[in-house]
């Protein structure tokens, strides 16, 4: 995926530097908001793919963050 571009599956949390990648034991992967903790109008794991967002910042999450393929 190129920067700036959005996996279709996730949407806008995949380009955003808020986003944060949690995996669970059981190797699920779930996209966590950041900015929720600050902002009460935002869900912590917002239901994907995520088309609109009050808080997207452009910027890849840190790359450590991402799912792998």
């Amino acid at each position: 995926m190129s920067a700036g571009a959005t996996d279709p599956r996730v949407g806008l949390c995949s380009a955003c530097r808020f986003a944060r990648v949690q995996r669970s034991a059981k190797g699920s992967v779930f996209w966590r908001c950041a900015r929720a903790a600050e902002d009460d109008r935002l869900r912590p794991y917002p239901p994907l793919p995520v088309r609109a967002c009050v808080a997207f910042e452009a910027g890849a999450p840190p790359e450590s963050n991402r799912p792998e393929p």
